[in-house]
């Protein structure tokens, strides 16, 4: 009996070192800073500033675009439901949550309608994020013809590599209508997000040259799940002008400490002159980027940061998160918790100018873990949509002060510091 005890004991100690290891590592190379040695100014040369982001990540600026801002359960459901009717040949959908209920159900039916037209349809499912979907919507579309593949499904071999999701949420229609953003598939993301049962989200709709980007982050996604490659010339046709929207997109595979989802945050917070305000559903800054957000107001920009707040779905996120707001606060950065519903958009506006949407979080695992997508646009017009959109939010937030911090005992601190300590675990 003792020895057996004492194996117990030697497997946990191993296990607990493993853990700690995993976690001090991967959160050093959070902390890891891409320094901007220079960036164009928005508010001076926009169109420079986008050259220069897309060569920090590797992609191009592509003009000629439409680009649509969808809001809530409301308008983006019904977008994408239409779309996946008039497809004529293919659709592409990965997604990272995807769970049972109302929503799930209608959108499995929709997929499983176009397969049984004679549609192509493939589907990409994180197996962490998509594991509360039921099994009988999985059967439901594999009968129905769509090809349904999981992303790394979890093998004791492989247990690094399942750390590493998949957090991209695409929809990509005959290549050539595609919707990015940050909605799951689950109820929570129907309605008008005014209640806690309706959560508050955007997402995009997007005709023109930069449908070809977002095609190309979904067969990434494919060819990691599966092995192959759909890149025939029907899922990548040429794609004539739709708009006057220039697009770079955000296509970020973590394989160091400097992803592209990385670098685009800190080349919007340098690059910002006037106006910096941010929307992030989960929002832990890590050293180098709360000075760089306290150094953007210390040359006179205007920093906002909107936060979900008591209605938060991973309320130890939100305590790793409060652990950063006594720097921001003393770097004079203004901090806003939104209060109706769970705020799970990912939205950066710069300078009125130009924009980052998409699935990239302002935390360790968007930054150093997962895949990602997301786009920066160049047209104020959507810009100030959303800066509209942001202001509402902020008539339904509470400011965060000293004042409230003043007010945690210590035993909140304590677990905020312990949750910030595992960070890039949660």
């Amino acid at each position: 009996m003792q020895i057996i005890l004492t194996i117990v004991a030697v497997l946990l100690v191993v296990a607990v070192a493993g853990f700690a290891y995993l976690t001090a590592s991967v959160n050093a190379e959070a902390d890891d800073d891409d320094a901007i040695v220079s960036v164009p100014p928005i508010e001076e040369n926009a169109d420079a500033f986008m050259r220069a982001l897309a060569g920090g990540v590797a992609q191009h600026v592509l003009g000629g675009n439409e680009m649509t801002i969808l809001q809530n359960g409301v308008q983006i459901f019904p977008a994408l439901f239409d779309a996946m009717t008039t497809a004529r040949e293919s659709i592409h959908f990965s997604t990272f949550i995807y769970e049972s209920g109302s929503v799930p159900k209608s959108f499995a039916d929709a997929l499983s309608a176009a397969a049984r037209r004679g549609i192509e349809v493939r589907v990409v499912l994180d197996s962490r994020g998509s594991k509360k979907i039921p099994p009988a919507l999985i059967t439901q579309m594999g009968e129905a013809g769509c090809q349904v593949r999981w992303f790394r499904s979890v093998q004791w071999y492989t247990f690094a590599r399942y750390n590493h999701r998949t957090h991209r949420k695409l929809l990509i229609i005959d290549g050539k209508l595609a919707f990015t953003g940050g909605v799951g598939i689950a109820d929570e993301w129907g309605g008008d997000g005014d209640s806690p049962a309706h959560w508050r989200d955007t997402h995009v709709r997007i005709v023109g040259p930069a449908v070809a980007t977002v095609q190309a982050a979904f067969v990434d996604t494919w060819n990691e799940a599966t092995g192959e490659l759909p890149i025939g010339e029907k899922y990548f046709p040429i794609l004539a002008p739709a708009g006057d929207v220039g697009i770079c997109a955000i296509q970020s595979n973590p394989t160091s400490a400097t992803s592209d989802a990385r670098r685009s945050m800190a080349a919007l917070i340098a690059g910002s002159g006037r106006r910096l305000w941010i929307t992030n559903a989960y929002f832990v800054p890590t050293p180098p980027f709360i000075k760089a957000l306290s150094d953007a107001k210390a040359r006179g920009v205007d920093v906002k940061i909107l936060m979900p707040g008591l209605h938060h779905d991973q309320p130890a996120v939100r305590r790793a998160s409060r652990h950063t707001w006594p720097g921001l606060l003393r770097g004079n950065v203004e901090l806003y918790e939104f209060e109706p519903t769970m705020h799970h958009a990912k939205i950066v506006v710069v300078d009125g100018t130009v924009t980052s949407i998409g699935s990239i979080n302002f935390d360790p695992r968007s930054f150093a873990l997962n895949a990602e997508f997301g786009v920066v646009a160049l047209d104020r017009g959507i810009a100030a949509q959303l800066e509209e959109a942001f202001t509402t939010d902020l008539g339904h937030a509470r400011r965060v002060t000293e004042d409230v911090l003043r007010c945690l005992s210590l035993r909140q601190k304590f677990r905020d510091t312990i949750c910030y300590w595992l960070r890039a675990q949660l």
